[in-house]
């Protein structure tokens, strides 16, 4: 495994970069984009099934988290724009992507505004934009219900680190951005060219499938699967998810 990557352009973020696996011209690495209050390490057991795999995986802490640490501004496109960076620094030309939460939405904004730098993309959980007041009533925010915060309890227990690191400022300006109705947002979707597998977690999520689904046949080449795991299903279904996700990548 490569050590993260140090350099000073970018400060905490490029220290955050991890690489496990070789890289050359005509490797396409799997990138993993963490959810609000996580970091690169909560993506353990999917890097590890896809090593064995034999896939070159990249992973790193978003802004406000782990050691990347605090930043100015938590804009939506910021966190886009800091997935650039990761992806210029490996320095690839085509990525396959895997978000969740916050991260899928990051990784759908990148792929929006680099079509040509997405190879194949899982989005896991991904709050899309409000269409209108409709979508406004139904309160499709990246926030969390009640089994979920005792579901996240244990996994709080067992690797404290991205609580700990979690800066608790960008909530705020996080959540504050879905409460605005952006229709200009699903019509952008056609720009994304990657086949992209939408993954809800079922009724036990706070985010509603019928949304997700939306969302993934608003995409030109979108496909949708549900595993009944609530919001984290990485975490608590990872085995399934492992699955579906080298079965799309692949």
């Amino acid at each position: 495994m490569r050590s993260p990557r140090r350099t000073s352009p970018h400060g905490g973020l490029s220290s955050s970069i991890q690489v496990s696996g070789s890289l050359d011209c005509s490797e396409v690495p799997v990138v993993l984009v963490h959810g609000m209050g996580g970091d690169r390490t909560t993506w353990r057991p999917l890097a590890s099934r896809l090593r064995r795999e034999g896939r070159t995986v990249v992973s790193f802490d978003m802004r406000g988290h782990g050691r990347t640490g605090p930043a100015d501004s938590y804009r939506l496109d910021d966190f886009r724009d800091d997935l650039a960076r990761v992806v210029d620094e490996v320095g690839v030309e085509r990525v396959d992507l895997v978000g969740h939460s916050l991260g899928a939405h990051t990784a759908l904004r990148f792929a929006i505004s680099a079509p040509e730098r997405a190879r194949r993309i899982v989005l896991e959980e991904v709050p899309p934009m409000p269409r209108d007041e409709s979508d406004l009533a139904d309160e499709v925010t990246p926030t969390t219900t009640l089994g979920e915060r005792i579901r996240g309890l244990g996994a709080v227990v067992a690797n404290p680190a991205p609580f700990l690191r979690f800066d608790r400022a960008l909530g705020e300006p996080v959540l504050s951005a879905f409460t605005v109705a952006e229709p200009a947002w699903w019509c952008s979707l056609q720009k994304v060219t990657a086949p992209t597998l939408v993954v809800s977690g079922g009724r036990r999520s706070f985010l509603p499938p019928e949304h997700l689904r939306d969302l993934a046949y608003a995409l030109p080449s979108g496909d949708f699967m549900t595993i009944d795991a609530g919001h984290s299903v990485h975490r608590d279904r990872c085995d399934e998810f492992a699955g579906a996700v080298l079965a799309h990548l692949a």
